[in-house]
C-alpha cells in the first residue's frame, strides 16, 4: 500500500482546483473479471483532487480467488503478487473515508463503482457517492469525436500514461485528462458538462442504488412495478445490469420513457441463460402479466386464421378460440380481427387476379354478376364465367401456400439446447413454452409439475408460434423429443 501527498501544487493545477466547486476523486481498479457480483478486486489506484492540492493512493488487494491467465496478460498482476496484499475488508473503512463526500469519476464509471459498492457491501462499510463517467464527459465536450476510450483520449490529448491496465496510472490519466479540458473548453462549459451528467442518473426514491449494482450482467428479463404491485413493463436484454440502468439516465430518454422511469416503485430480474430463453420468457410474461406499456401479444379468442381444407371451395375465417392451431393442417395466415384478416386476403387476391366474390369477401348480386374487382381488371373471370370456379381454387390454394400454419411437428413436448453451450433447456409443447430447465434440476420432476399445473392446454400465441418456428426451420437449437405419453393432454382433463 503507498500513499504520496501532495504532488507539486503549481499554479495551473492551483487554478483548476480552485475551480472546484467539490472535492474530486478519480479511481481506478483491476479486477479478476467483469462481474461485480462474482469477480473480486486486484487493485485500487485513486487520485484525490481537492482544493487543498492533490493526491495519490494505491494498494493491490488480496482476491481471494485465483486471477485468470488472460487478466494476468492484461494488466501484469498475478498471483504471486496478490499473496500477501490485504483483503478488501482490511482497507474498506480507509477507502471509504478517501472517497466520502468527493465526486466519484471513472473511466465506464459504472463498472468500477459497481465493483465498490459490491465489496463494501460484503464488508459492511456504507459507500454511497455522485458518479461522473469521463467516458460521458468526453462525449458531451467532444461531441465529433466518435472514440472516447482511455486509448483514444491517450492519442488525442497527448496523455503520457506510466503504464497501462495499473490502477493508479489509469485513474492518472483521467486526472491528465481532466486537466487538458481547461485548456480546450471554459471552465463554465466544463463545470456545466459535470453537472448535467452527474445529475442525468436519478433512481426514484422507492429503488435502492444497491439493487441496481447488484444486477447481473448477463442475458435475461426485468419486469417494472408500480404502485400496489402494477405490472408497468416486460422488458429483455442481453445485459440485465446495462439495460435497466440505461431506463434510469435522463439523458436523450423520450419523455415517455422518463415518465415510465418515474412509476417504477420495484425491479424483478430473471436469467434466461440464452438468446431463445429471453425471447421465450419475454412472451410469456407479457403474455401473463398484461403490463401497462408493452404491446399485447396476438393470442387467444382474438386470433384468426383462414381455413381452407382440401374439400372447400373458398376459405373460410376461423378462430383460435374454436380450432386447434397447432395441430389443424389446413390454416394460412395469423390475424387479430376479422378486418385484418379480409384486407389482407383482398390484398392477396387483387396481386393473383383472383375473384372477391369466389373467395367469399363480396355478395355476388346474381349468378354471373362481375365481382367489384372484375370491372377494374383486377379479377381473373370466375364471377362471369371467363375462368371455371375449379381453376380459381387451385390458383387460390397456390396464393395462400405462402401464409401455411405450420403444424406442431412433434408426437409431444420437445426440449431444446441452445447453440453456444448454454446449459439451460427449454420445454416446448404445441408451440407453446412451458418453462426452462436448469443443469442439473430433475428434469422428470419437473416436467411433471409444469403439466400437472395445467387444467387445460395454453392458448396458441402468434409471437411464440413465429419465434419457435424460425428457431426450428432454421436448426438454431439442439432437439430432444420427449415421450408422447407426458403430452399436455393426457394430463388436461
Amino acid at each position: 500500500m503507498s500513499s504520496v501527498t501532495p504532488h507539486q501544487f503549481s499554479a495551473e493545477i492551483e487554478s483548476i482546483c480552485a475551480a472546484l466547486e467539490r472535492p474530486l476523486v478519480f479511481v481506478d481498479l483491476e479486477t479478476t473479471g467483469g462481474n461485480a457480483a462474482t469477480d473480486r478486486i486486484t487493485e485500487v489506484g485513486v487520485v484525490e483532487i481537492s482544493r487543498e492540492g492533490v493526491s495519490t493512493w494505491t494498494t493491490l488487494v488480496d482476491p481471494q480467488q485465483p486471477i485468470p491467465e488472460f487478466i494476468e496478460r492484461l494488466t501484469g498482476i498475478d498471483n504471486t503478487m496478490v499473496q500477501g496484499a490485504p483483503r478488501f475488508d482490511m482497507i474498506a473503512v480507509e477507502l471509504a473515508q478517501r472517497l466520502k463526500g468527493r465526486l466519484f469519476a471513472a473511466h465506464n464509471a459504472r463498472f468500477d463503482y459497481g465493483f465498490l459498492k459490491n465489496e463494501f457491501q460484503r464488508a459492511g462499510v456504507p459507500f454511497s457517492a455522485d458518479v461522473l463517467c469521463t467516458v460521458r464527459l468526453s462525449r458531451a465536450l467532444f461531441p465529433a469525436e466518435k472514440r472516447h476510450g482511455l486509448d483514444a483520449l491517450i492519442e488525442r490529448h497527448a496523455l503520457q500514461p506510466s503504464g497501462r491496465h495499473r490502477a493508479l496510472s489509469d485513474a492518472d490519466l483521467l486526472w491528465q485528462f481532466w486537466q487538458k479540458l481547461y485548456a480546450l473548453r471554459p471552465a463554465a462549459a466544463i463545470q456545466a458538462a459535470v453537472t448535467q451528467l452527474v445529475s442525468a442518473f436519478s433512481l426514484p426514491t422507492a429503488l435502492d442504488q444497491a439493487l441496481l449494482d447488484n444486477l447481473p450482467a448477463a442475458a435475461g428479463i426485468y419486469i417494472f412495478y408500480g404502485e400496489k404491485d402494477v405490472p408497468l413493463y416486460v422488458g429483455k436484454s442481453r445485459n440485465l445490469k446495462r439495460r435497466v440502468s440505461a431506463h434510469f439516465v435522463r439523458e436523450k430518454r423520450p419523455a415517455r420513457d422518463l415518465k415510465l422511469a418515474l412509476q417504477v416503485r420495484r425491479v424483478e430480474c430473471v436469467e434466461t441463460g440464452g438468446e431463445l430463453g429471453t425471447l421465450l420468457r419475454h412472451a410469456q410474461l407479457v403474455s401473463l402479466l398484461a403490463p401497462q406499456n408493452n404491446k399485447k401479444l396476438r393470442r387467444g379468442a382474438s386470433l384468426c386464421a383462414w381455413r381452407f381444407p382440401l374439400t372447400a371451395e373458398a376459405p373460410r375465417l376461423v378462430h383460435a378460440r374454436d380450432y386447434d392451431f397447432a395441430h389443424e393442417a389446413d390454416l394460412f395466415g395469423l390475424f387479430m380481427s376479422r378486418r385484418e384478416a379480409e384486407t389482407a386476403l383482398g390484398s392477396l387476391a387483387d396481386q393473383h387476379q383472383l375473384c372477391r366474390a369466389g373467395l367469399g369477401l363480396e355478395k355476388s348480386l346474381r349468378p354471373g354478376a362481375p365481382c367489384s374487382a372484375y370491372l377494374q381488371k383486377r379479377c381473373g373471370g370466375a364471377c362471369v364465367g371467363a375462368e371455371s370456379g375449379a381453376a380459381q381454387t387451385s390458383r387460390a390454394r397456390l396464393a395462400l401456400e405462402g401464409w401455411r400454419v405450420q403444424s406442431w411437428p412433434y408426437a409431444g413436448p420437445v426440449l431444446l439446447t441452445e447453440d453456444g453451450g448454454t446449459a439451460v433447456r427449454h420445454l416446448v409443447q404445441d408451440w407453446n413454452y412451458l418453462g426452462s430447465v436448469a443443469a442439473g434440476e430433475d428434469l422428470d420432476a419437473y416436467l411433471a409439475a409444469q403439466l400437472a399445473a395445467r387444467t387445460r392446454p395454453p392458448a396458441f400465441e402468434h409471437d411464440t408460434y413465429l419465434l419457435l418456428r424460425q428457431y426450428l426451420q432454421e436448426r438454431r437449437v439442439n432437439i430432444t423429443p420427449l415421450a408422447a405419453a407426458t403430452s399436455i393432454e393426457t394430463v388436461c382433463v
